[in-house]
């Protein structure tokens, strides 16, 4: 079981996501448990959240091939509701 299916918050799950996308060379099994528990959306709005401040996460986003991210926020209403 991973931290990421014991965590009891999509904020929390983006925690673990995004220190997984800042230090795992490889995501794996354990990075995909973060966005498949019923709140992935969610999970990723609190990504792109984070990223607004963090220029860092931004860039590795957009590297590692999450760009595609930052479009679907853009259409997702409640991102509103985050910021």
């Amino acid at each position: 079981m991973s931290a990421a299916t014991k965590a009891k918050s999509a904020r929390a799950r983006a925690t673990i996501a995004i220190r997984m996308l800042k230090t795992a060379r490889q995501l794996g099994r354990s990075f995909d448990d973060c966005f498949e528990m019923f709140d992935g959306e969610e999970v990723v709005r609190w990504i792109l959240f984070r990223a607004q401040t963090d220029a860092e996460l931004a860039r590795i986003i957009t590297e590692r091939g999450f760009g595609n991210w930052f479009a679907y926020a853009d259409k997702t209403p409640e991102q509103k509701e985050l910021l």
